[in-house]
């Protein structure tokens, strides 16, 4: 009976967050509900300015200048006999749609270009190249003691990563910093670029998230949070990734407990492999007491960031109790484990971002697979604008658990950025889905093929 109720209030919640019941007649009411809402959200961005002009103004300018551009080549093409598809199909029969996608994505831009006005460029490419310089010139990479303040320099600040990252790092940090900086970014480009491939998305959107606040900022500061994330995508069918992802950081290499959920032990034995491999290989240049060092660096951080709450960035760890964080994290984990086949990898995607003891906006990206199992694409437009600055981020997070605890059903409509598909990480064997009112119920269960 117990797990009868649990299907049905997964069913029920999955109809609720469909939107069907919004519509009047061919009038989707929830468009121009995302719109109103997305704008609310958007409030603090609004008296900003981008490039001497209002951000309110670039951003209605910007926004109707593209969609009249859109529906003029759409008159155009239609006028010669051409079919269009996507978007422009849309914008034939409605033109909020287009409304809501190109000025969520123009909000991005806008946002970036403040954004990128502000701040230190690099700067974590700056610690990671400053420390691993020190520690080639004989001195300490990783916190030797808790610290009261951020350092004055980025390259002063220290290492967080395990030691067998070092020499990569330090190779680099002896080579001119401008092609390095150039290379670095076009390669953490590259890698959140060809995540979003794996996901499923098409070119145009793939290229469209190039600009998504997390993404971006991740970009700005030189993170390597794109490079992790495309660990994170591949292991869907490829699950050693997963494994060798917590070469970076404890919270990137959780979702390798979903392989153990899915029996996928080759996957987990490739994944041990490459991590003991590059420790071994590694191993002459660092010595043993470099990984000591990284293991008492964390603690000193820990213990740094009661003093520095700035440390925490948007991590609960900042405002719950150490206890209680630690309880609701376990339990996040737990919950994630629940799910299997591709929902099950995208929660513990989600369980990424919470367990995280100092979060920042590029570990949010972590949250697109779960919202991409939205079904309406409107809904999933509504998250991505407005979890895109800032604190809000957090709206990421919770729309992806709503879409995962919901029973999965198919993209639908035509601004869902995998409409065609089974959802995120596709599945090439499966029948491209047909359009009807009301998508069946996906199998929850599905596991993608190309396993270890």
């Amino acid at each position: 009976m117990l797990l009868l109720g649990l299907m049905s209030a997964r069913g029920w919640l999955a109809r609720i967050i469909a939107l069907r019941w919004a519509r009047v007649g061919p009038f989707d009411l929830a468009v121009p509900a995302a719109i109103a809402i997305v704008i609310w959200t958007a409030i603090p961005q609004l008296g900003s300015e981008v490039a001497g002009i209002p951000f309110w103004a670039a951003w209605i300018v910007i926004t109707a200048a593209l969609v009249a551009a859109l529906r003029l080549g759409l008159g155009l093409a239609t006028a010669r006999g051409q079919a269009t598809a996507g978007p422009a199909r849309d914008a034939r029969s409605s033109v909020l749609g287009p409304i809501l996608v190109v000025g969520v994505v123009v909000s991005w831009l806008l946002y970036d270009i403040t954004f990128w006005g502000q701040t230190i460029h690099l700067y974590d490419l700056d610690v990671y190249l400053g420390a691993a310089a020190r520690w080639l010139d004989g001195g300490q990479p990783y916190m030797a003691a808790p610290v009261t303040a951020w350092q004055s320099n980025p390259r002063l600040d220290f290492f967080l990563y395990p030691p067998p990252l070092l020499p990569v790092f330090a190779a680099l940090s002896r080579l001119p910093d401008a092609p390095v900086s150039v290379g670095w970014v076009l390669f953490l480009v590259a890698c959140a670029y060809k995540s979003f491939r794996i996901l499923g998305l098409p070119r145009t959107w793939s290229l469209a998230l190039l600009a998504f606040p997390p993404v971006a900022i991740g970009f700005e500061s030189g993170n390597v949070a794109s490079l992790t994330f495309l660990l994170f995508a591949a292991g869907a069918r490829a699950g050693g990734t997963l494994v060798v992802d917590g070469l970076f950081k404890v919270q990137t290499g959780l979702p390798a407990l979903w392989l153990v959920r899915q029996r996928r032990w080759r996957g987990i034995v490739a994944g041990i492999a490459v991590i003991a491999a590059a420790a071994l290989i590694t191993l002459p240049l660092v010595g043993l007491d470099s990984w000591w060092a990284w293991w008492d660096g964390l603690g000193y951080r820990a213990a740094s960031q009661a003093a520095v709450p700035a440390q925490f960035g948007y991590s609960y760890a900042g405002v719950m109790p150490g206890a209680a964080f630690a309880a609701v994290s376990v339990a996040v984990v737990a919950l994630a484990l629940l799910f299997r086949g591709r929902p099950g990898l995208a929660a513990m995607g989600l369980a990424t971002i919470f367990v995280s003891p100092a979060l920042w906006p590029h570990g949010f990206v972590f949250a697109l697979p779960a919202l991409l199992m939205l079904e309406d694409g409107a809904a999933v437009w509504l998250m991505l604008g407005a979890g895109a600055f800032g604190p809000n981020m957090w709206l990421l997070f919770y729309g992806g658990w709503v879409a995962v605890v919901a029973a999965r059903r198919l993209p639908a409509g035509r601004l869902h950025p995998l409409a065609g598909t089974d959802g995120p990480w596709p599945n090439p064997m499966a029948r491209r889905p047909i359009r009807r009112p009301n998508p069946p119920i996906a199998s929850v269960g599905a596991t993608p093929p190309g396993s270890d």
